[in-house]
């Protein structure tokens, strides 16, 4: 009896076969016009997984010499094979997220146009088409959240659907991004902050291109504040307090590379008036940890809470230079 097993994407194009003659895994590919096949025997490699092993190595074998030899095209898809979802802007997006986007509809039984935040996706029939959610009854920032947290689902559900890996890896950036994306809005407590966020995405003046920089910015924000508060243990590094609590960059992001705008080593978790105060340059830190402050402060270093003896505790050696940047560029002990 010929008993064939269902297997996991990892072993795409790999089948397992075990009758009363024969154990062993058969590569099997077949793409007008490239077919090929290969047996691999658990007596020949001595084991069940040593003839997977050598399957799977002769399949990533296969697929690199026939993109060298023009079967397969330069960017890694198959002859008539795409991605399942679209990671670049589309030339009618206008909102500058790949797969969202706003948009008006038109329907003839409506008596005026409707506002949708729509997430693109392909259904199982491969067809690509729109999920939308209306800004009239839901609200602006309800369906754009909406839109995104389906659009970051559908793509979480065909990431393991792709076994090319560096195309792979391409998605799951995009997940990535478009998770953190959602997590930024989220913390979008102040309704001012979010609507300027939006009307600049709505805005028919600013370019697709120039929206998703602004996007990236903010993603980027999202995970250096990720990073800094897990550092920190979710807590103010000074106070330990753990509510209302700011990702302060040391070297302020305007002037860091992309590099140290990202780096958690350049970040410390701080409660809102001492956040304030360091971002303006009151008060700075030494190496040990110990907090100085302006003498422009005056009286108000103790109404607002600071004082002489406070510091931090949990600094490593990585913070240093980039307190020695702030105590030397934006300290001002006058």
């Amino acid at each position: 009896m010929n008993d064939q097993v269902a297997l996991p994407e990892e072993t795409r194009y790999l089948k397992r076969r075990d009758t009363s003659s024969e154990h062993g895994w058969q590569f099997q590919f077949e793409l007008d016009p490239i077919k090929e096949s290969k047996w691999f025997s658990d007596k020949k490699y001595g084991s069940k997984d040593a003839a997977l092993d050598a399957a799977k190595q002769y399949r990533k074998d296969f697929f690199q010499t026939a993109q060298q030899l023009g079967m397969i095209a330069d960017d890694g898809t198959l002859a008539g094979g795409d991605l399942p979802i679209y990671i670049n802007l589309n030339a009618r997006n206008t909102s500058g997220i790949v797969g969202v986007c706003r948009i008006t509809t038109r329907r003839r039984d409506a008596r005026r146009p409707e506002e949708v935040w729509a997430a693109n996706y392909r259904t199982d029939a491969g067809k690509h088409t729109q999920k939308k959610f209306p800004v009239n009854a839901m609200g602006e920032r309800a369906a754009f959240l909406s839109a995104l947290r389906f659009r970051r689902d559908y793509v979480a559900s065909i990431v393991s659907t792709i076994w090319l890996e560096h195309k792979r890896q391409l998605v799951e950036k995009h997940l990535e991004d478009m998770s953190f994306l959602i997590e930024y809005i989220e913390s979008l407590v102040d309704e001012s902050d979010l609507y300027t966020f939006l009307s600049t995405l709505n805005s028919p003046d600013i370019s697709p291109t120039e929206k998703q920089a602004l996007i990236d910015k903010r993603i980027g924000q999202a995970k250096f504040r990720k990073l800094v508060l897990a550092y920190w243990r979710e807590a103010c590094c000074v106070t330990g307090a753990t509510l209302f609590l700011t990702a302060a960059h040391i070297k302020p992001w305007a002037i860091a590379s992309d590099q140290e705008r990202l780096d958690p080593y350049n970040g410390l978790a701080l409660s809102p008036n001492l956040d304030k105060a360091f971002d303006t340059g009151f008060i700075s830190f030494q190496d040990d940890g110990s907090l100085i402050a302006s003498a422009a402060l005056g009286q108000d270093l103790n109404r607002l809470g600071f004082n002489n003896r406070a510091g931090i505790a949990g600094l490593d050696s990585r913070h240093l230079p980039y307190l020695a940047f702030h105590r030397t560029s934006i300290y001002r002990p006058r």
